[in-house]
């Protein structure tokens, strides 16, 4: 009988780290995770808006600096790879665009490090897009996803919209012809065609998603249907297009086919008012969200212009803001917020049917939801 011949130490000590690299390099480029869903995070006795008064509309859910806070955590062969390679550390350094889709993924544009960052909350999964060394990402700023798994990212400095094909990890450019510079970002689920705002040449691009292009919304004035620097674009229900006019101050509501249906905001510093407006977002029920940095905070409004909610304030606590941008709501009324120099995401929900016909909401405490604050206006 052969006899079996037993393997020295050193040997051993290779086979096995050989063993174990190999399985770590399954990992090494995402953090693998139990599987986990962001709807069932709900905080007990949560922060909510307006807190007293006829009851929430908006409570705040969560924030997510990093894939940890997220609820990813690191699987055994992670932190096998970690002990050779070092930690993993990366995080959030400048949120812009925002994109979360129905499969629990979290698409986070970081202007800081030119990169978007996959965070899949549902599959335990953690990579970072255009990290490579010839990734051609400069300043990413928009974001969203299409019906076939695919992720539209504008990049302002290139001045070109980039498309990421999710199942094979391709990222490649989706425009050919030089915008000014590309910012906002939505896919219109109706026509199936993408919207995006080239700030610096006052206009709303539209493209079908083969890349070409099909339409321009806009052109540079400060006249019903014109558009001055807009910033962010949002795509309701029914296909309506809503549009950051930014130095107009106006938020500007488009049909699919481009034809303006209505606008509405005021230059200013009250509630209402629009200071610095960016991130803009729609709920169900069609609520408009608008982010504004310079309030650092957000409003929303109905599509008429009235104002029914402000949340936020300037801070690094929950809830509070410094400068948020993007803002996204997905399909069950979570609400994710860039809060760009904070560094984080924060998450809230729109709490259904929260919304009444009252003119006014008084919440004490709270400025720029009282009733004295809305008669400044």
């Amino acid at each position: 009988m052969r006899k079996h011949r037993d393997l020295p130490w050193s040997s051993l000590g290779r086979f096995v780290g050989a063993a174990c690299c190999a399985a770590a390099l399954v990992c090494i480029m995402s953090a693998c995770a139990t599987h986990g869903t962001l709807y069932s995070e709900l905080p007990p006795n949560p922060l909510q808006w307006p807190q007293k008064a006829y009851g929430p509309r908006v409570q705040w859910v969560k924030s997510i600096a990093n894939y940890h806070e997220a609820g990813i955590t690191k699987s055994f062969w992670k932190r096998v790879w970690e002990l050779v390679a070092g930690e993993d550390t990366r995080s959030i350094v400048r949120p812009y665009g925002i994109f979360f889709d129905d499969k629990e993924r979290l698409f986070v544009v970081d202007v800081g490090s030119a990169t978007v960052h996959a965070i899949d909350i549902g599959a335990g999964l953690y990579t970072i897009i255009g990290d490579q060394d010839d990734s051609p990402l400069r300043s990413p700023i928009g974001v969203t996803e299409d019906d076939g798994g695919h992720l539209y990212i504008t990049d302002s400095v290139v001045r070109q919209v980039f498309v990421y094909d999710i199942a094979n990890k391709v990222l490649k450019p989706f425009t050919t012809k030089k915008l000014g510079r590309p910012t906002g970002i939505a896919y219109n689920r109706v026509n199936g065609l993408l919207y995006v705002s080239d700030t610096s040449k006052h206009q709303i691009v539209v493209y079908d998603l083969s890349g070409a292009e099909r339409q321009r919304i806009g052109s540079p004035g400060n006249e019903a249907g014109l558009l001055n620097y807009p910033t962010d674009i949002s795509v309701d229900a029914k296909g309506q297009v809503y549009v950051t006019d930014a130095l107009n101050y106006k938020i500007k509501i488009f049909s699919p086919e481009g034809y303006l249906v209505s606008q509405f905001g005021t230059a200013g510093d009250s509630a209402g008012d629009l200071n610095k407006p960016k991130g803009i977002a729609v709920d169900s029920e069609g609520h408009i969200y608008v982010c504004d940095a310079l309030m650092d905070a957000v409003q929303v409004f109905d599509d008429t212009g009235r104002l029914l909610l402000v949340f936020g304030d300037t801070g690094t606590r929950k809830g509070e803001f410094w400068m948020p941008s993007g803002i996204y709501i997905d399909r069950r009324n979570y609400i994710f917020v860039a809060d760009t120099y904070n560094r984080r995401v924060q998450i809230f929900r729109y709490i259904k049917d929260g919304f009444s016909d009252q003119d006014d909401v008084e919440v004490e405490g709270d400025p720029y939801s009282s009733k004295e604050r809305f008669r400044e206006k």
